[in-house]
């Protein structure tokens, strides 16, 4: 069940994840923050079109710049984010027991994977596993090179607001591309049946073979005969337009 309720100028809303799991969650025009029984845990951050400018971290209840320099020109108050918290966990109480703990449709993630710049064998580059369409805010994401499972070299956003109430988050891993490693990325969801897998390697490309040259050159040479004998005809015919010009002026 999802229930809507406006309070202030954010949106309220709560949803069951399990059988006892809640979440509450704010969007408001920079950021979201939410709240959420499986943990517990919850989040609150602001961010400019879809790029993170700062999270509140609620273990060490201080502010965590993820957008370089921005702490030297404006400062925020983690007290702030942290009561906002506690307001969302107090409504998240009441609004379980008025809507009967219903449980909510989990929704599958989006997954893709990619580079951040075109890959040169031998060159350092960046994976990103982009994972779109999140709901609830709870996934598990693990990095795998040639079947075995990656522990170091990566990182990730937070959870990322979208407009329609879900989140995306970005995971990235450096990487130096070679011809024979294969990079995969595995997603865990409650909204998917089983871990989604999006696999990277490196595609050479495809070489033209002789026959399809050998065909490419034909209809080249097909069309520019076409066109030579198209303008020995155009040609022809003006000739022929001047003659008959000329004999009846005589």
């Amino acid at each position: 069940m999802r229930s809507g309720e406006m309070i202030s100028v954010c949106a309220l809303l709560v949803l069951g994840l399990k059988a006892s799991d809640a979440v509450t969650v704010d969007y408001f025009d920079f950021g979201a923050e939410y709240y959420q029984t499986y943990g517990p845990s919850g989040e609150y951050l602001f961010d400019y079109e879809g790029n993170e400018m700062f999270h509140v971290d609620l273990e060490s209840k201080s502010v965590v710049w993820t957008l370089p320099g921005l702490e030297k020109y404006t400062s925020f108050d983690p007290q702030g984010g942290l009561q906002n918290i506690n307001i969302d966990k107090f409504n998240l109480d009441i609004m379980m027991k008025v809507s009967n703990f219903t449980a909510a449709t989990n929704i599958a993630p989006l997954v893709s994977v990619y580079t951040t710049k075109p890959v040169v064998l031998g060159e350092p580059n960046i994976l990103i596993c982009c994972v779109k369409n999140i709901f609830p805010p709870v996934m598990n994401t693990t990095w795998i090179k040639n079947g075995e499972k990656m522990t170091v070299g990566f990182s990730e956003t937070s959870f990322l607001p979208a407009q329609d109430h879900s989140f995306g988050r970005l995971h990235y891993l450096a990487f130096l591309p070679n011809e024979h490693d294969i990079y995969t990325c595995e997603v865990e969801h409650w909204g998917l049946e089983k871990p989604t897998r999006r696999v990277w390697k490196h595609e050479a490309p495809t070489p033209i073979s002789e026959a399809y040259q050998n065909v490419i050159c034909a209809l080249g040479l097909a069309v520019g005969i076409i066109g030579i004998i198209a303008g020995v005809m155009l040609i022809i015919k003006g000739m022929k337009q001047s003659a008959a010009q000329g004999r009846s002026q005589h």
